[in-house]
């Protein structure tokens, strides 16, 4: 192995300016990823306990019928809007139900609703004309329903293995991931690692001549593991690059939210991508390579 990574390095110092554009161009793309993710990741920690205090332990949430946002900036629930007057009095008088609480401080303006029998009240409350849902990504209420009930412990979708915190959180992490900051982090992995196929691609076609040597030796599975030695270092080198510059902008522009467990899950989803990216960018190109015959490679060699 040592001297599979000798004979990498040797041909990086042969070809220093593509080689340094490869792991720049991906190391650009790979930070851009791990900022998008490190600030979807934070936006869910510090919205994880205003979405409890404002909940806490009720079976139904009631909230304005324009629903409620998640203010990170004083990590607190907001209401949009306000409850109708005398609706208070008109949960309490509800079946089953045994306590209502007005919230204050995070999700001010919203009520806890206690019940025996949360599916008993929900009928009750959808019956008064109340939009009742347990889907957290709901944000606002049907038609003319005078406010939305989130139904908290009692579950009508698949999903009820969850609690709604859970899919609360998920919700607003979907919503930064789906942003056009997902979307522009996404386009520029992929624009990266397109720079790094094209100069994988180009390097093997110019050393045709020296696989095809190779080949007619007999080591034809020692070129196989050089080359992907040597693209599996290129590939990595531009993912540790990347993630340290994706971590650092985060901590430099966004210090107040940052910290390494953030950063660290954003690592662990970018690094689902170094195998696909080692399989599609080295080990496919070299195979086909290689299947070509010593003779062959010999004649279409510069």
């Amino acid at each position: 192995m040592s001297k599979l990574v000798k004979l990498a390095v040797a041909s990086w110092r042969r070809q220093k300016l593509r080689t340094a554009m490869t792991v720049g161009s991906l190391a650009l793309s790979v930070g851009a990823v791990v900022f998008v993710y490190s600030l979807s990741v934070a936006f869910e920690s510090s919205g994880s306990q205003a979405i409890e205090s404002a909940i806490g332990k009720a079976d139904i949430w009631v909230v304005p019928a324009k629903g409620v946002e998640v203010n990170r900036k004083d990590e607190s629930i907001d209401a949009i809007g306000s409850l109708p007057s005398g609706i208070e009095a008109e949960v309490r008088s509800l079946p089953a139900v045994t306590a209502v609480t007005a919230v204050t401080g995070s999700g001010a303006g919203t009520l806890q609703v206690t019940t025996s029998n949360p599916k008993l009240t929900a009928d009750a409350m959808k019956s008064k004309g109340l939009t009742v849902t347990s889907d957290p990504a709901r944000s606002t209420a049907t038609g003319d329903a005078p406010a939305l009930a989130y139904l908290i412990t009692a579950s009508e979708d698949r999903f009820g293995v969850y609690t709604f915190s859970q899919q609360f959180e998920a919700v607003q992490v979907n919503e930064v991931a789906s942003s056009v900051l997902g979307v522009v982090g996404r386009v520029t992995l992929a624009l990266g690692f397109l720079a790094v196929l094209t100069s994988l691609l180009i390097s093997i076609d110019e050393r045709r001549r020296e696989f095809g040597i190779l080949a007619a030796v007999g080591i034809t599975d020692d070129v196989l593991y050089l080359f992907l030695v040597e693209s599996g270092l290129l590939i990595a080198m531009g993912l540790v690059v990347g993630v340290i510059f994706g971590g650092g902008m985060f901590a430099l522009l966004l210090p107040s939210i940052f910290s390494l467990g953030t950063v660290g899950k954003a690592v662990a989803l970018v690094s689902v991508y170094f195998p696909i990216m080692l399989i599609l960018g080295a080990l496919i190109p070299a195979w086909r390579l290689l299947q070509k015959s010593p003779l062959e490679l010999l004649r279409s060699s510069p």
